[in-house]
């Protein structure tokens, strides 16, 4: 049994099951996170100010089929949100469209699925990797430095039938929190305009797991280590 949180704009006591949007990171669902600052947050950040309420729930996992993405490397994270957010961007969704076939793991029989949170604003981060202007490992450096958070994805009925409601209160956007997030999204946003002038103005080529290369090579990510190896064409 474990503590998660949920940030919204009103208190939601009985979850529904696909009662949520197709197109959130891991498809319809009911989103949580097991990290209460995260959860007021994300209730601030992306709601109205006035009616921002993080709800606290108990999740029994016991019975459950818990997928974590964590451990099958971070791409086969962007597989998933690709597979169910899409990109816009035309060169970038035939990447992405490869990547998919390649690297998207089976959640058929997840009941859960945990991994990284990909708030709206930080998908340039996929569709820069996506047209090779970064690479895999600055991809999870950039979530890290959003400090986005892990969330708990119910994705199952079975799932919506092990969460209970346990309180709820109102939450405001402190101004620390504000510094913070505009900070780290500045920081990403510098970080990839001073990327793409150097591969425009320099000719710079971006070392490492490319998704140019990973679309072309058969990569296998090893849990222990946290690495990925080639396991060939």
């Amino acid at each position: 049994m474990i503590t998660v949180f949920h940030g919204s704009d009103h208190i939601i006591k009985e979850p529904r099951y696909l009662g949520g949007k197709k197109d959130n990171d891991y498809g319809n669902g009911f989103y949580t996170t097991e990290y209460e600052e995260r959860a007021r947050s994300w209730a601030t950040l992306n709601g109205d100010p006035e009616k921002s309420v993080v709800n606290e729930y108990t999740l029994a996992l016991e019975n459950l089929e818990v997928l974590d993405l964590n451990e099958k490397g971070v791409l086969a994270w962007i597989a998933e949100v690709v597979a169910n957010r899409g990109i816009n961007e035309e060169n970038a969704a035939i990447v992405g469209e490869e990547l998919v076939k390649r690297y998207r793991p089976n959640t058929t029989d997840a009941d859960i699925v945990k991994g990284y949170r990909a708030d709206d604003s930080y998908t340039q981060v996929i569709e820069a990797f996506l047209l090779n202007q970064i690479n895999l490992y600055e991809v999870e450096r950039l979530f890290y430095k959003g400090s986005l958070g892990n969330q708990i994805f119910l994705k199952s009925e079975k799932a919506f039938k092990e969460i209970h409601w346990q309180n709820a209160y109102q939450v405001a956007l402190s101004e620390e929190d504000k510094k913070f997030d505009l900070y780290a999204r500045r920081e990403v946003s510098k970080f990839l305009a001073e990327r793409m002038r150097s591969i425009l103005l320099n000719g710079y080529e971006v070392p490492g797991i490319t998704a140019r290369y990973a679309v072309s090579h058969l990569l296998k990510y090893d849990k222990e280590s946290g690495e990925y190896e080639n396991a060939g064409i």
